[in-house]
């Protein structure tokens, strides 16, 4: 991380990385690792190109990048520059680093990389960053992918700007030799405090018993079979939970989405301001949930901590173990 930049890999707990070598610079502009991913070896980075005019910088990271001709190459990031300035600026105008827009093309045949949501995508218009100070769009952020990492590749799309002047675009790909890891299952944290949950598990719980009275005379094999039932239930119910609470935002995010391929079709100012106000409406939406969020977590720590110390002082009765449904 720079003073003035910075760039993240972030990887999901659970997936099986290892990493061989790291290399990034003292500004904090890019970020890349040699890595094994699930099995699969692979160069994974992460790129913030500075928004002036600097051939030193892209030359510094094709040389870096030409050592790893061995692997595939999965980069990431805002590279302020637009790829073909006829579709992917509105207006049109600026064109980033580099002359005429040519800079993404000839990084990417240098390289041998593929825009992967333009190759899906092919003419689309959208965008991924809105300038307020030029009352712009612009598709400046992308996936650039090597040949193999696009054939494990299922698609790409562009997100909503919620809380970023950034839209970030998502891609879903499955790797071939993919290690097939056993990963543990964990109790849903937010069910503890779910009012409705506990009527619910009890229900499935008495129907659960009443049809394997059979079975209590063995408790091992009854608790067992019980816990692979339970966790079934649960899983229905937090999955179920979360597309509700999802449902909301998920519109919000198509709202915005088709709102900002219209303002940028359209080429108005009313059309810009418009889209503006909603994305500050949403984002206002979503700080203050998160804001809750993070009240509510806050608060149930500090009433469980309570609760802890009170059970080292013997005040109270020691609760009953936490992950009860975990294998």
């Amino acid at each position: 991380m720079g003073r003035k930049a910075g760039v993240l890999i972030l990887v999901r707990k659970g997936l099986d990385l290892q990493v061989s070598r790291q290399f990034q610079d003292r500004e904090g502009r890019y970020l890349f690792l040699r890595a094994s991913l699930e099995g699969q070896e692979l160069v994974l980075g992460a790129i913030y190109a500075p928004n002036v005019q600097d051939k030193g910088f892209i030359n510094t990271v094709q040389r870096l990048l030409h050592s790893f001709v061995d692997v595939p190459l999965l980069l990431g990031g805002d590279f302020n520059a637009v790829a073909d300035p006829g579709i992917d600026r509105s207006p049109l105008g600026w064109t980033g680093w580099g002359p005429g827009g040519k800079t993404i093309p000839y990084f990417c045949d240098s390289l041998g990389l593929l825009d992967l949501w333009r190759t899906l995508h092919p003419g689309e218009r959208d965008y991924t960053h809105l300038s307020r100070a030029h009352n712009t769009f612009s598709h400046i952020d992308y996936f650039l992918v090597s040949p193999e990492v696009f054939a494990w590749s299922q698609d790409a799309t562009i997100a909503a700007n919620q809380l970023s002047d950034h839209a970030w675009v998502e891609m879903t790909f499955s790797l071939v030799n993919s290690s097939g890891k056993i990963r543990l299952w964990h109790f849903p944290r937010d069910l503890y405090d779910d009012p409705a949950f506990l009527p619910y598990i009890r229900r499935h719980w008495a129907d659960y018993c009443q049809d394997n009275l059979v079975h209590m005379a063995d408790p091992i094999l009854f608790w067992e079979a019980a816990k692979a039932v339970l966790r079934e239930f649960v899983i229905l119910y937090s999955s179920h939970k979360k597309r509700a609470r999802d449902a909301r935002i998920i519109r919000l995010e198509r709202l915005i989405a088709v709102e900002r391929r219209r303002a940028a079709l359209q080429n108005s100012e009313r059309g810009r301001t418009s889209f503006f106000d909603i994305t500050s409406g949403i984002k206002h939406y979503c700080i203050r949930d998160t804001r809750n969020h993070i009240v509510i977590i806050n608060f149930n720590c500090f009433v469980l901590l309570i609760k802890q110390v009170k059970c080292w002082l013997g005040c109270l009765p020691r609760p009953a173990p936490i992950n009860e449904f975990e294998n």
